[in-house]
């Protein structure tokens, strides 16, 4: 029987540094200290939120700046908790991309928990709640500030897996949009393509639910609906607060009901050619599309029935084959990259990729509502490469 959760609480409006420390009042954690993306921890954003938590006597016991660059490995994750055990502070504020809120979370675990963080790799390892951690996403994408996963790359095996489960999520998630319109365009193409690939498969994944495809549906809808906005008006606090909520939607949704295809293939990508995730996803979307609807998928439906720019007149079929027309038009629009161009790969990498997938993400390949196996993972890949 299909099941349904989320634990996490989650802050939104112009409020939204009062309700949080209310909330960390109420709960004693009054002395956290901030991890931040060393790129946003300049922003008048950030600079105003520190300033608000110690209006609010929140006293601030320090503040970390990260190099989110790259996506974190078990070992940065190891020695982050080890450097930061001799601080005093009783509560993690992330504020951050995915990147951030994951390493967070984990520094958050292994600093109650024994041991080294690739020890908890896995579902339900995590015995013992860890520090606090109250995420504020500065780009709308991962969702990680819902989910209770936080995901590094294990060099030595050199694959990407979580930690997840109980004891893995954030205590709460603040949506304060300020703090995403300084993401630079290439960032928020590739975040806000990642949340769009959590959205439609959750909708329409074999695991997907009544409640996953509605939350699927309507975060695919807001992302569609304010991308282009976004990327028009970068401060526009609508577009970004409408950006942020399908994110969240999004995540809620992916962690109830998985992820497809799109999802498999990224993880390879992001770990032996570093590709940002959103993108190493996100790329491949127009064409599992066109390949699902093509041969006769007609799941997108109450996906398409949610966009702005629907039409209600058409039978099932066409409305299929208009979704994928509006989407590779929205593709365009907002400029996303057609070809993995620069991240040294190419054609002759696709026979290691399609190994690796088939290898570490073959659940992701079960997911999709079609057959997907090694043939068509190899066609999906000389698409954009």
């Amino acid at each position: 029987m299909p099941q349904f959760s989320v634990t996490t609480r989650i802050c939104l409006g112009k409020d939204t540094t009062k309700e949080a420390s209310r909330h960390m009042k109420a709960l004693a954690l009054n002395k956290p200290i901030f991890i931040v993306d060393k790129n946003v921890q300049e922003s008048k954003a950030f600079l105003r939120l520190v300033n608000d938590f110690e209006k609010e006597e929140i006293r601030v016991a320090g503040i970390e700046p990260v190099d989110a660059s790259s996506e974190p490995t078990y070992e940065f994750v190891d020695m982050y908790a080890d450097s930061l055990r001799k601080k005093t502070f009783v509560a993690i504020i992330a504020v951050g991309g995915g990147s951030v809120m994951d390493l967070a979370k984990g520094v958050g675990i292994l600093l109650k928990n024994p041991g080294k963080a690739v020890e908890y790799r896995g579902m339900d390892k995590v015995k013992a709640q860890g520090i606090p951690v109250v995420c504020y996403p500065t780009t709308a994408g991962t969702g990680s500030e819902v989910t209770h996963t936080a995901s590094f790359i294990d060099e030595a095996s050199k694959t990407k897996l979580g930690i997840n489960g109980r004891n893995v999520s954030s205590l709460f998630g603040v949506l304060m949009p300020e703090l995403t319109f300084s993401c630079p365009r290439e960032v928020t193409i590739s975040s806000g393509l990642d949340a769009m690939l959590h959205a439609i498969e959750a909708a329409s994944a074999r695991t997907a639910s009544a409640v996953t495809i509605m939350l699927g549906s309507h975060a695919f809808s807001l992302l569609y609906k304010n991308f282009r906005n976004v990327l028009r008006e970068p401060d526009n606090y609508a577009a970004r607060e409408g950006m942020l909520l399908g994110s969240y939607y999004a995540g809620v949704a992916m962690m109830n009901a998985g992820g497809g295809p799109a999802s498999g293939i990224s993880y390879p990508l992001g770990v032996h050619y570093k590709i940002p995730h959103g993108l190493a996803g996100g790329i491949f979307l127009p064409h599992i599309f066109e390949y699902n609807v093509s041969r006769g998928y007609s799941g997108y439906v109450e996906v398409y029935d949610h966009l702005p720019d629907s039409d209600a007149s058409l039978k099932t079929a066409d409305k299929s084959r208009d979704f994928v027309v509006k989407f590779r038009k929205f593709y365009n629009d907002i400029g996303a990259p057609k070809r993995l161009l620069g991240y040294g790969i190419t054609k002759t990498d696709i026979g290691k990729l399609v190994n690796l997938t088939m290898e570490q993400r073959f659940d992701n390949l079960e997911l999709n509502p079609l057959p997907f196996g090694r043939n068509e993972l190899a066609h999906l890949l000389e698409k954009v490469i």
